[in-house]
């Protein structure tokens, strides 16, 4: 993958999701940020790894409760 802008699919197939999981999102203000350029939607990459660092914090600290 190169560093930049991904796009929807792209962040789709990364994380096993439905392109409508993330439209869901968007729509309810969660998930990572995103930009829409020139009609189309796209991630920044530091974007996705801060996502992915959160939600694996998040996921760390609540499997530590039980």
């Amino acid at each position: 993958m190169s560093w930049g802008n991904l796009t929807e699919r792209q962040v789709a197939a990364r994380w096993k999701l439905s392109l409508k999981t993330l439209w869901r999102w968007r729509l309810d203000k969660e998930g990572p940020i995103w930009n829409k350029l020139f009609h189309h939607v796209r991630y920044h990459e530091t974007d996705i790894f801060e996502f992915e660092r959160q939600s694996a914090q998040h996921w760390m600290s609540s499997s530590r409760l039980r």
